[in-house]
């Protein structure tokens, strides 16, 4: 009779398997933490999330961790895994590429940059012409993991986080944030006091406590029965819960066990208890032993090999058997791997200094990657070696076309170790000095540049030792006495013939005098050290040196350098930046908007989504001064979701500044505020009061929307107070239109006069066309009635159609002068018009105003329809309009650093929300939404 075929269990039965199965001996006690790795698996269908345990060494951790992934398999979830090892921590995304291995056929699929960042970071290609920003392998990364997880859902395993490479725990971190609606769990292990960024506030983290009493004395009973009363109680004294010591310490413990050792910290306990097995092995089994620990991988083969090359002689698997016995390591067909870390460590430091030299010359002959054989060349190396040195330097050079800036500054030190001289080695610490200041590691850039022991008398290295000190600092930070040093510096670099370091010192000594209220003298210094590089006109440092120094004296000149350079673009998007926020500077928001957006579209292929926070808030507020508020919402809620991502309170705090500003100027006061007050807590705890300044522009347009034009006033006046934290002279004649009306409404009329004067003679004879456009509302504003219709109309000129909502403002004001001259019937057109305008940007409080000057005129109107898309939030509304481009979802993903799934749950919530059913029917409704900005 042929053998009836067993039903496939059903996931719920695999479950009920699961939970049934015997409980491993180390996981007793572990019953509430099974249970959240239950429902974590249990609600994958419902979206992704992220669990970090943490816990002292032995307490559990990779055992819950191995009963995960048991689980997870039982309920037919792919699982990946990687673990930590200190050996391997220099090994740039080690950690990842051992996780993603099974996933790597479909890496085909990836677009072309993604793919090629991938591949380089792997080191499967070298084709690459620049370093991939980590940012890009971890888009590459994650559009692996989601698109597998459409298939099937995934558990990504990561042991021993604190021992994984740099690259990778940020490639980890970039994933957890984004799997709200893909069926992935991560779920990873560190030990306790390891602090890593990670995540975000929806991440859980859960401290594995030791095991109480009974728990612990029910787990010594299984593991060391018919222990005497004494032995047993001085057991669970000594492991205080500890499950890896209740196993272990039994097993080492001997009768004559010295007193001494039962006083060490229990992690010492442990390392001394497997440790003192080493003693009773084979010398084989002890040589291999050895070997293992200073491997940075797990090859079997690569350890025999070293393993023969050390004894002289050749060596069978079963050399391994006696360490196996007493439960140090184990093996599989291919690898080798300790029973825990701890042992690992234990090995380590039982090799004596000379033993551990020749295991790493004999690994270096076995491995056959170049870069990890280099790295066991250099730690078997006894001094100088040049050949050695100059390798390191084209390994170093390989790390940062990977993208793995943090294993080049590993190697350079390296290299430097190596070096013979004193100027080889200062070299290389200084080239490491350079990428730790670009990684903003200020500890280990000051370590880096003591080793370098620059002194005086070589200009050119204390001008690159200052330039690092200076990139380092924390942005814009308002510290006047660093800009005279920065002219110092650019002109030892410009002696010494570093004319572009010199160029790069002026260029952040005038950001300096922009943020620090520099004086005058200063400010010529900057632009006299300028003028002395020799730098062509249209140098974008040159232009922008001017602008940060001079911005409303040199405004007119750079507006007219500028918009020459809009008309002759390349793809750079540095110098893109440069000169957009140069424009903004200026004032020259029109031309500002173009090359920022154009620089953060390159950026955003790039994934440099650092650099990106900052230029999508500049871009933000240019467009927000160009009537563009649905695309200034988008870009600064980006921005503030990428600086939050980077850990950057500057460009959070601006992003979230923007923020403050529209919703008062659409009447939201209540979240205006709310914005405002966090971006304040965040100001002050950096000191940054340039973002200060422009706070104190968000609440003075505000309140100005609300009627409170008394404090608005006193937000604004701060701006021109010397003694106030918020002064700023760079950023004074922004708050013109702004400060001039709440001085009219508030019998202030002297002090408008006074700015309006002093801004008309700064900024003659061709001030900026914005600059212009606001003193004509001004002058309008404070002018007797004979002269005020001659500033309206001088103000709404063509230049005007470039600012919205300052156009509106103009016509709203010369609609309430013509009314108040009796002038009703002429009154009625640009009342209409700007309540036309203020409807379409949503600018409620100026709306409503300009309806009550109609009806005040004799004319009647409807009240503003609410339109579908303003429902919507930022990211819905950007993704809306990719999407009503044509762009699929994948790609839409791509571009904001989704997953496709992601973008289809924003894409439901759109449909949901307007009533569309389709892509087809997006277009029209998000018409409406730009029709503001024309």
């Amino acid at each position: 009779m042929a053998k009836r075929q067993r039903k496939s269990a059903s996931p719920q039965e695999k479950k009920r398997e699961s939970a049934a199965r015997p409980r491993v001996p180390s996981l007793q006690g572990r019953e509430p933490e099974i249970a959240l790795i239950d429902q974590l698996l249990d609600r994958m269908d419902q979206g992704g999330s992220a669990l970090v345990f943490s816990g002292a060494p032995g307490v559990g951790k990779s055992a819950l961790l191995e009963e995960a992934k048991s689980r997870a398999r039982d309920r037919g979830i792919i699982v990946l895994s990687m673990a930590g090892v200190l050996a391997e921590v220099h090994l740039a995304f080690a950690g990842l590429e051992q996780a993603l291995r099974p996933l790597m056929k479909p890496v085909k699929s990836l677009v072309s940059h993604q793919r090629s960042a991938l591949l380089n970071a792997f080191g499967m290609s070298d084709d690459a012409t620049e370093a991939p920003d980590v940012w890009l392998v971890a888009l590459a990364a994650l559009t692996l993991l989601t698109g597998s997880a459409s298939r099937k859902p995934i558990l990504l395993v990561a042991d021993d986080v604190q021992w994984l490479d740099e690259a990778t725990r940020e490639v980890l971190s970039f994933v957890s944030r984004r799997l709200s609606s893909d069926s992935i769990v991560l779920l990873l292990a560190a030990r306790e006091g390891f602090d890593f960024p990670f995540g975000d506030v929806d991440t859980l983290r859960h401290v594995i406590p030791a095991l109480d009493d009974a728990d612990a004395a029910r787990l010594l009973d299984v593991q060391a029965p018919g222990l005497s009363k004494e032995l047993r109680s001085r057991f669970l004294r000594e492991a205080s819960g500890n499950p890896l010591a209740l196993v272990e310490l039994p097993r080492g413990s001997r009768a004559d066990d010295d007193h001494e050792a039962t006083w060490l910290p229990l992690t010492q306990r442990l390392e001394r208890t497997f440790s003192s097995r080493l003693s009773d092995l084979p010398d084989a089994a002890r040589t291999l032993l050895y070997i293992a620990a200073e491997n940075d991988g797990t090859s079997l083969y690569e350890i025999m090999r070293a393993g023969e090359a050390l004894l002289g002689r050749s060596i069978a698997i079963d050399a391994f058997a006696p360490a196996i016995a007493v439960k140090l390591i184990d093996l599989d067909t291919t690898e080798a791997r300790f029973r825990h870390p701890l042992v690992r460590s234990a090995i380590h430091q039982a090799v004596d200094i000379a033993t551990r030299q020749k295991v790493h010359a004999a690994l270096a002959d076995v491995i056959e990657d170049q870069d990890r054989r280099l790295w066991h060349r250099a730690t078997a190396s006894i001094g100088p070696d040049d050949e050695l040195a100059t390798e390191h330097d084209l390994m170093a050079a390989r790390a940062l076309r990977r993208g793995a800036v943090a294993m080049a500054i590993d190697v350079l030190q390296v290299a430097a170790r190596l070096s013979s001289t004193i100027s080889a080695r200062r070299e290389r610490l200084l080239q490491a000095a350079e990428l730790a200041a670009d990684l903003g590691r200020p500890e280990l850039l000051e370590k880096l540049l003591r080793g370098a022991e620059v002194d005086g008398t070589d200009r050119l290295s204390a001008a690159r030792v200052g330039w690092c000190r200076e990139m380092s600092q924390f942005l814009i930070v308002s510290d006047p006495g660093r800009t005279p040093t920065l002219i110092a510096l650019a002109d030892q670099a410009r002696a010494a013939g570093a004319g572009d370091l010199a160029a790069n010192l002026l260029w952040r000594a005038a950001q300096r005098c922009w943020w620090s209220n520099a004086s005058s003298t200063v400010c010529g210094n900057v632009l006299a050290a300028t003028s002395e590089l020799g730098l062509p006109d249209a140098d974008p440092r040159r232009i922008a040196i001017c602008g940060y120094v001079e911005p409303l004296r040199r405004g007119g000149e750079i507006y007219a350098r500028l918009k020459v350079l809009s008309e002759a673009r390349g793809s750079d998007p540095h110098v893109a930046r440069v000169l957009g926020s140069t424009a903004n500077v200026v004032g020259a928001f029109d031309l500002g908007a173009s090359f920022l957006a154009e620089s953060s579209a390159e950026l955003r292929k790039q994934a440099r989504i650092g650099n990106l926070a900052r230029v999508l808030f500049a871009q933000a507020w240019a467009e927000m001064e160009i009537g563009d508020w649905v695309g200034a919402k988008r870009e600064a809620e980006e921005a503030v979701r990428f600086a939050e991502e980077t850990g950057s309170t500057v460009w959070t705090a601006a992003g979230t500044i923007v923020k403050a500003k529209l919703a008062g100027m659409q009447g939201d006061l209540r979240q205006s505020e709310a914005h405002a007050a966090h971006a304040e807590r965040l100001i002050l705890s950096i000191g940054a009061s340039f973002l200060l300044a422009m706070l104190q522009l968000a609440r003075g347009i505000a309140t100005i929307g609300a009627g409170r034009h008394s404090e608005a006033f006193e937000h604004l006046r701060r701006l021109f107070s010397p003694a106030d934290p918020a002064f700023n002279a760079g950023l004074q004649f922004f708050a013109l239109a702004d400060f001039v009306e709440a001085a009219v409404q508030t019998d202030h009329a002297q002090a408008a006069h006074r700015v309006i004067e002093e801004i008309e003679r700064v900024s003659a004879p061709r001030p900026v066309p914005w600059v212009a456009t606001m003193l004509s509302y001004a002058k309008a504003l404070v002018a007797a009635n004979e002269d005020a219709e001659q500033s309206f109309l001088q103000g709404l000129g063509p230049a005007a159609k470039k600012w919205p909502f300052l156009r509106a403002r103009l016509l709203l004001g010369y609609g309430v002068w013509l009314r108040r001259q009796r002038r009703s019937a002429n009154a009625r057109a640009p009342l209409r018009e700007a309540r036309d305008i203020f409807d379409a940007l949503g600018a409620s409080p100026w709306s409503e105003r300009a309806r009550e000057e109609l009806r005040a005129s004799g004319e009647t109107s409807l009240r503003r329809i609410e339109q579908v898309w303003e429902n919507l939030t930022p990211q819905e509304l950007h993704i809306a309009q990719l999407a009503a481009q044509g762009l699929s979802n994948k790609v839409i993903g791509t571009r904001l650093y989704l997953s496709h799934r992601t973008i289809g749950y924003h894409l439901h919530r759109v449909f949901s929300k307007t009533g569309i059913t389709s892509r087809s029917g997006l277009a029209s409704m998000l018409s409406m939404a730009q029709s503001g900005a024309s």
